[in-house]
């Protein structure tokens, strides 16, 4: 933003379009902006159209990259856009509209920038998707805490930042409310990768027997928190998806667990390691997410349905992907309903 030498705002830019007939041509008044996310480019707009208003020309912003949603937006909101990167859209409603995209994204965030829908910090976004409104960031953190997940206020503080930056959650004085659920999921979704996998073994026994060890080593926490066996074992989300949607797989169940070698220590006899008449696949990680909110019914502990849905979702195969979609549609649905706090 520039200033003239009142002290009144006047545009970064100003901008003169012409094209075949030489004595036609629009003026722009230009709001720039070094970044792209949602939040700047809405507020960019916002600003160039008051601007415009101000001084009776068409509101333009210039950002590094515009992509097809982001056109989109400006084009309902009546403001031009340029970026560097070759896209753009110039409207002088109702004489003139071109739109130009599909050119890559040559400034891309860097990854450090997209922290918050990715591993253990993903624990920030995934749980405004069971509770969608907080009146603290103490609340998230204790939340997270409840469902069995570990976070510090520091990255609550960072994670909520981001979300804040992509329009997905809305921060004032009294509260921090999820605004965006449907766009959250596909940053979660966009940003999922599989639980990495620091061993795997197949083994002959039932899913139900570890679950019974896994549960006699349970650990007793504060009433209302649910910090979950010390030995840390779930159903993969893939292996869940029977308790949120029907339908059976044909496949061996995969378990995840967080420290394979006490599992073993407690099972003793009973670990029979085989390749040819294996029950299951145990796989041991260090990843957090799996184990985060997740659901027991009798000893069984299974994946959230959030944690179904993203390895579904991520899954190359069609039946898969076509059974998370159901799953989509209950998350949405929860995250829509009025809020009635923690569990």
């Amino acid at each position: 933003m520039s200033e003239d030498k009142l002290g009144a705002e006047v545009p970064d830019l100003i901008i003169e379009a012409r094209w075949e007939n030489a004595n036609d041509a629009s003026k722009f008044a230009v709001r720039t902006a070094k970044r792209n996310t949602p939040r700047i480019v809405d507020e960019a707009q916002r600003l160039a159209t008051k601007w415009a208003a101000a001084c009776g020309l068409c509101p333009m912003i210039v950002v590094p990259y515009l992509s097809e949603t982001s056109l989109t937006l400006l084009a309902e909101a009546n403001v031009s856009g340029l970026d560097l990167c070759g896209n753009g859209l110039i409207l002088v409603p109702p004489r003139l509209m071109l739109w130009r995209s599909g050119r890559p994204n040559l400034y891309p965030e860097s990854r450090a920038m997209r922290f918050a829908y990715r591993g253990a910090t993903s624990l920030v976004p995934r749980v405004f998707l069971s509770r969608p409104t907080f009146a603290t960031m103490k609340q998230v953190v204790d939340e997270i805490s409840v469902r069995g997940g570990s976070v510090v206020f520091s990255t609550v503080w960072k994670a909520i930042a981001r979300m804040q930056e992509d329009l997905i959650v809305a921060k004032d004085d009294r509260s921090i409310r999820l605004i965006q659920p449907e766009r959250l999921l596909e940053e979660l979704a966009d940003s999922f990768s599989a639980p990495r996998s620091i061993q795997e073994v197949r083994l002959q026994a039932k899913p139900e027997d570890l679950f019974r060890i896994a549960k006699q080593d349970e650990s007793a926490g504060p009433p209302g928190v649910r910090l979950g066996p010390r030995l840390r074992l779930v159903m993969s989300g893939a292996s869940s998806q029977s308790r949120y949607a029907a339908g059976l797989r044909s496949d061996k169940p995969v378990l995840y667990c967080q420290s394979m070698g006490e599992l073993r220590q407690q099972m003793g006899a009973a670990w029979r390691p085989t390749e040819r008449f294996a029950d299951l696949v145990l796989i041991e990680t260090d990843d957090a997410t799996p184990f985060f909110d997740s659901e027991r019914d009798g000893d069984v502990r299974y994946a959230s349905r959030l944690q179904t849905y993203l390895e579904l979702n991520f899954s190359r195969d069609k039946r898969d992907r076509e059974i998370a979609t159901q799953i989509r549609d209950q998350i949405l649905a929860a995250a829509s309903a009025p809020s009635t706090g923690g569990r």
